[in-house]
């Protein structure tokens, strides 16, 4: 796409092999099974599992819809870009389709245990996936003022669903990472309603700039996606390589602060910025992306350290005995195959 080398052959292959891999991806997790029980009955699905499963099915629809693109930029286009009608509406798919569902799925997952909230609402979790898949589906047929109102819609239902503005009803599992975890997971959800409300005025202005459309995307990749990576990321992965402690809790605050001070800069000046509101808002843009590069490379940095020690601490003071006995019995389970040494596939 950059260099054009031999695009019109390079363009589609690649998206050959994307989908290939998601097939591979697809067949190997297919043989996955839970174990078999004395009951005749089929256990039945938890809802942030239908959910996550819906996020996988739309990832496969985003690999098919670039291939699409690609094959017919090969054969009926000029260069390697997407047009920009079709560039909206795949935009909306991998954004909303994919990203967005995926991360309700696995907030269902793990946030009320992190957090100390009560237990999703399963039926409302299910309800804001279909209206947000619904969303998707008119916005691929190009009834994106449509959409964006039943984006705003299920993005609702589903903070609702996921109980992340509620209070809490047990302490916050804070082991091993900044105190401000709660504050900023949170704050997603928040940048999650700031993507819809701005989606919903750019494609009801026409938005001819691009500024607000592209506002709204970035409050939904860098606000609420990464934000949650950010959070939830460096939360689990240190003691699913390993149960290690994250190497610094103050690193950890440092990311997610940058990450957010640099999104506000962003989403506020292209607001600004790019239907001329305020010209000096331009000049803000280099400096939220500088912002923003430094609270990834702070996260990465983060991690790597984290996965470079050798573990130091004892797998057992990870996790306070009582934090051990919030656990499910399946999730209790986990910890002992850890705290032991032996490898745990579910981790």
């Amino acid at each position: 796409n950059v260099y054009q080398w031999h695009w019109r052959t390079a363009l589609p292959l690649s998206a050959v092999f994307e989908l290939l891999g998601f097939l591979v991806f697809f067949a190997a997790v297919s043989h996955h099974k839970p174990e078999a029980k004395s009951s005749d009955k089929k256990p039945k699905l938890a809802a942030w599992t239908l959910v996550v499963m819906i996020g996988t099915l739309s990832f496969l629809a985003v690999l098919i819809a670039n291939l699409y693109a690609a094959v017919t930029a090969t054969i009926n286009g000029t260069s390697p870009a997407i047009p920009h009608v079709f560039d909206q509406k795949f935009l909306v798919l991998v954004g909303w389709g994919f990203l967005v569902t995926t991360v309700w799925g696995f907030t269902a997952r793990w946030m009320p245990v992190f957090l100390g909230l009560r237990a999703p609402c399963s039926r409302a979790l299910l309800a804001a996936t279909s209206v947000n898949i619904l969303a998707v589906t008119l916005a691929m047929c190009g009834f994106l003022r449509v959409a964006s109102i039943l984006l705003f819609v299920g993005a609702a239902i589903a903070i609702y669903a996921l109980r992340m503005l509620e209070s809490t009803v047990q302490p916050a599992k804070l082991n091993g990472v900044h105190r401000s975890f709660p504050f900023f997971v949170r704050s997603a959800f928040v940048w999650l309603i700031v993507a819809a409300s701005l989606g919903i005025w750019a494609f009801f202005s026409g938005d001819p700039s691009g500024g607000i459309g592209g506002a709204s995307r970035h409050a939904l990749t860098v606000g609420f996606v990464s934000m949650m990576i950010f959070g939830v990321g460096q939360r689990i992965l240190p003691a699913f390589s390993g149960m290690k402690l994250l190497y610094s809790t103050r690193l950890m605050f440092l990311s997610m602060s940058l990450a957010t001070l640099g999104c506000t800069m962003r989403v506020v000046s292209e607001v600004l910025a790019y239907p001329g509101y305020v010209a000096a808002a331009w000049h803000c843009l280099p400096v939220s992306a500088v912002i923003e590069l430094t609270a990834f490379s702070l996260f990465a940095l983060n991690l790597f350290v984290t996965f470079a020690r050798r573990r130091e601490t004892q797998p057992a003071t990870l996790y306070s005995i009582t934090e051990k006995n919030s656990f499910t019995p399946q999730e209790r389970t986990k910890w002992n195959i850890a705290s032991s040494g032996s490898p745990s596939s579910s981790y």
